[in-house]
């Protein structure tokens, strides 16, 4: 199981690791799901006008700016959870968005194949939060495709060019 000095890096280089990391999910009857994590994006600091922390603390995003290795879950558009991991030290802002494994596509997908919700939002990654990532298998450096992240044309020219997603093309 990763801890909290795994997340406690900049945000783009955790967002790069974690893929072909395991993420599982423990159910409370007992059921675990587990699948390799092929894609996700960062969102870091204050200056990052694509990230929710980027006009400070809200009661939305607090755990942004808590210690790294939680667990930040909100909802899009009303209808989908979307997973994110936090990273960086106490009082700096960052997390990266899940929007993949090996067995589902989309962030949304995501969240509710491994049957989370708002009930894990703030809970550090581990067992009693039925949540958490493991080690597995790291990818090629020539498997990774870095490219800008997806839907946030709001936040302007400098922020969506940043290639902050990262892929496991394999």
């Amino acid at each position: 199981m990763l801890g909290a000095d795994f997340f406690d890096r900049a945000t783009p280089e955790v967002a790069r690791d974690l893929l072909g990391k395991r993420l599982v999910r423990q159910l409370p009857d007992g059921t675990r799901i587990s699948a390799r994590i092929t894609e996700t994006e960062a969102y870091d600091g204050f200056e990052d006008k694509a990230s929710h922390a980027h006009r400070g603390p809200t009661p939305r995003n607090a755990v942004m700016f808590g210690p790294p290795g939680h667990i930040y879950l909100y909802l899009c558009y009303g209808v989908h959870w979307l997973l994110n991991l936090t990273t960086r030290e106490p009082g700096y802002p960052g997390a990266v968005l899940i929007r993949g494994c090996e067995t589902v596509t989309g962030p949304g997908r995501l969240t509710r194949h491994f049957q989370l919700d708002r009930s894990q939002n703030t809970l550090p990654l581990g067992p009693e939060a039925g949540l958490w990532v493991e080690t597995g298998t790291d990818p090629e450096k020539s498997d990774i495709l870095a490219t800008p992240r997806i839907g946030i044309a709001y936040a302007g020219p400098i922020w969506v060019r940043k290639p902050w997603r990262f892929i496991w093309t394999k």
